[in-house]
């Protein structure tokens, strides 16, 4: 990687768009950029902080020029031209549209690469920001219905915005502004048809939680308020359908995501190895440990010592992380595994379903296997430590657990509601954290595709779940209430061992 910030209190680098394309992700601010403006000519740019950065194409950054802050999308390569003018028309198709947008302050070029030149907005918060600090569900439903007249009037001007998120909408001196106008287009003259805001709309919720999608009656009709439409249940139907298709693309553009080199991501592949980990996490003690995951369970505290896996606690100089290794038991037991996805592959595209759904599980770092060519061998997962009892120690000598209960309950809710099955949904696979229980241990986890089979895998999920509590007869019964109550508001019907539910 290539640091182009060699330190110093004034010291800043010169570079140009080739320097900027070779650094790849390495590129550091701050920097100054000589830049040939047509209006005045040659001019420079200090780079004072990266915001986004897609190596080779892409820079979004906190520039100063002329004494004054400014935001700048600089574009590199072949393909400059192309996505700076895509970004201008964006810009120019929202503002034509009555929405507020930052202004374009001027354009210039360099070797191989345009810039565009914003208005910075200062003290801006993006409605994502507002978002997370609301508690009560009247306050997000007054934030979406800000994003509602917003979206009314881009799409009453036949504008649609196709990366669309709250983080797109900033705050400021009291009026909200639309941003990133590359994933902006208009479609014809008039406003859009039913068909297309619907699809546009849909895109927009489905980057929820399902559990508030609750909010989208109240939200929607507020819409359909703002596009002078005579309110539809029909309509409002064939809307939930769309966000339902919608998360569906979402969440597997997610999942696959996490197994390639990208923004949150750092992969490498090679014919005897394969790993991937997260970039926000990666530091030259994490990569000593990739690299020699063995040497750090030896000498780790062991956790779990079995023939399938071998967990251990490994204590880096900032963090404390867990190593779990996938054992090959016998060379039966490689070849019948040699060929499938490994159970560390599999913990780790569910820990990030899991992450997208906003379900409490363990949370990933990186993920290992060992390969020769298409033949998996060992592999590992690297996950942070949680610190807490699993659900039996916690709860076993408790004589009144105070919330415990339910807060399992309400992830064994969460499951069901997205018909997925653990697999092996004991009580030492739930570790009760500080705040709340969290699930372990998801390379058996399977999302059902119809509920017959749901049913018939959760049924057994919940066998021996409370095959757990046999010896403990009040939590048992108490669990056996909660899950009757939630079985009927879910309207399924499914065993339990000792009761019927």
């Amino acid at each position: 990687m290539v640091n182009l910030y060699t330190g110093g209190v004034a010291q800043v680098k010169h570079l140009d768009a080739t320097k900027l394309m070779e650094a790849k992700r390495g590129v550091v601010a701050p920097f100054s950029l000589s830049i040939e403006r047509a209006d005045i000519g040659a001019i420079e740019i200090t780079f004072l902080s990266i915001l986004r950065l897609l190596p080779a194409k892409r820079i979004v950054a906190l520039a100063e020029y002329d004494g004054e802050q400014v935001l700048v999308k600089m574009f590199l390569g072949k393909t400059s031209g192309k996505y700076a003018y895509r970004e201008r028309s964006g810009a120019l198709a929202i503002a034509r549209s009555g929405v507020s947008t930052p202004d374009l302050m001027w354009e210039g070029e360099i070797d191989n690469g345009h810039l565009l030149v914003f208005h910075f907005l200062k003290d801006a918060i993006s409605l994502s920001e507002q978002w997370e600090q609301a508690q009560q569900s009247d306050e997000k439903v007054q934030i979406l219905g800000k994003a509602m007249k917003v979206l009314s009037q881009l799409h009453n001007h036949g504008v649609i915005q196709h990366d669309i998120h709250l983080g797109n909408f900033l705050l400021s001196d009291g009026r909200i502004n639309t941003i990133d106008g590359g994933a902006v287009e208009r479609e014809g003259e008039g406003a859009l048809n039913e068909g297309a805001s619907m699809r546009n709309l849909a895109l927009f919720f489905a980057q929820f939680y399902s559990g508030f999608d609750e909010l989208i009656d109240d939200v929607f009709l507020k819409y359909e308020q703002y596009r002078e439409w005579v309110p539809d249940h029909g309509r409002l139907e064939r809307l939930k359908d769309e966000v339902v298709l919608s998360r569906e693309t979402r969440k597997k553009n997610y999942i696959d995501k996490s197994f390639r080199d990208c923004t949150r991501f750092l992969c490498t592949e090679k014919f005897s190895r394969f790993e991937v980990c997260k970039r926000s996490a990666y530091s030259e003690e994490l990569a000593a440990l990739m690299a020699d995951p063995d040497h750090y369970i030896d000498a780790g505290t062991i956790l779990k010592n079995g023939n399938t896996a071998t967990v251990a606690l490994v204590e880096l100089s900032d963090r404390s992380m867990v190593v779990k290794r996938y054992n090959v038991k016998n060379p039966w037991h490689g070849l019948r595994r040699a060929f499938r996805r490994s159970r560390a592959w599999q913990s780790w595209g569910n820990a990030h379903r899991m992450e997208f759904l906003g379900i409490p599980a363990l949370r990933p770092i990186a993920m290992i296997e060992k390969r020769i060519g298409p033949i998996t061998s060992t592999a590992y997962l690297i996950t942070e430590f949680i610190e807490g009892p699993d659900a039996l120690d916690c709860l076993k000598d408790m004589e009144n657990p105070n919330g415990e209960l339910e807060s399992l309950t309400d992830i064994l809710r969460q499951l069901i509601a997205v018909q997925i099955s653990h697999g092996d949904l004991k009580a030492t696979n739930f570790l009760m954290a500080e705040d709340g229980p969290v699930l372990i241990d998801l390379d058996g986890m399977t999302e059902h595709r119809t509920e017959e089979s749901f049913k018939a895998a959760f049924g057994r999920d919940l066998s021996r779940f409370m095959e757990n509590w046999e010896d403990y007869p009040k939590i048992r019964s108490e669990f056996s209430s909660l899950l009757h109550d939630m079985f009927s508001d879910f309207g399924v019907n499914i065993q339990i061992s000792g009761s019927s539910s």
